[in-house]
């Protein structure tokens, strides 16, 4: 008799985090997207999608990710873009990289949608503390910006202050993995740097990110996320809220 209630209670257990386990991201994706729906009032809100493809060789990591940005809640296409990373493992816990970005933007003070490349290099540490993953990340990336039907009434190109852009990017990501559950929330927080600002370069953009990935299968997981972005240094300084998800497939 008290094996067989041992076994039940095991089994109802274990139903209970399969229950669990699928209905979290689903729950935290609703709150993220209502939180940001109710913040967002008075500031930048936007939902950004994407779909990650990666590829590990030996000590290479290879990815592609596809990527639809909003602004003011699902009102106007912030932009689209396509990239692609490869990274190679000099050590256990470090690596070196370097990404190339094709972006299509919207321009929305001339209602115009330019193409924009953008290039990366960086190198990523990582280390690992009980169930803890720590990461840190340096990338340097310069983004070129098309300017070609920024035309004002007079005829003349209204071309940007700063193009190209160089900045410093520093993210410190810290991920927990909780026993027994295909879970992990996250949290981590970037900083942008300007590098050739004429007046002077600044730090000019924090990101806090809370996220959530559960992983559907082996190769299959999936990622949302939460993001609040104050702009520093700035005449008229705002706060950009995000909610996202990101689909993962590794191969």
């Amino acid at each position: 008799m008290k094996r067989k209630c041992h076994f039940v209670c095991k089994q109802s257990q274990d139903l209970y985090k399969n229950i669990l386990a699928d209905r979290i991201p689903l729950i935290m994706a609703l709150l993220i997207f209502n939180i940001g729906c109710l913040v967002g009032q008075d500031n930048e809100y936007g939902v950004w999608t994407s779909i990650t493809v990666e590829k590990k060789i030996k000590k290479w990591d290879l990815s592609s990710t596809a990527e639809l940005r909003t602004i003011d809640y699902l009102n106007n296409i912030n932009r689209f873009s396509v990239d692609i990373d490869g990274s190679y493992n000099i050590f256990k816990k470090l690596k070196v990289g370097a990404e190339a970005k094709f972006i299509y933007f919207h321009d929305f003070k001339y209602d115009d949608y330019q193409p924009r490349g953008r290039y990366a290099l960086y190198t990523q540490g990582k280390w690992k503390l009980c169930r803890f993953n720590f990461s840190l990340r340096e990338k340097v990336e310069c983004t070129v910006k098309d300017v070609s039907d920024r035309i004002r009434s007079s005829g003349t190109i209204d071309t940007y202050r700063i193009n190209p852009e160089w900045y410093w990017r520093n993210r410190l990501k810290v991920q927990y993995d909780i026993p027994t559950l295909p879970l992990a929330p996250g949290f981590s927080v970037e900083s942008f740097y300007q590098l050739n600002n004429p007046n002077g370069n600044v730090f000019d953009e924090l990101r806090y990110t809370l996220s959530l990935q559960y992983r559907l299968s082996k190769k299959r997981s999936i990622e949302v996320f939460g993001l609040m972005a104050p702009e520093l240094n700035t005449s008229s300084p705002t706060t950009k809220y995000v909610g996202g998800v990101n689909y993962i497939i590794s191969f």
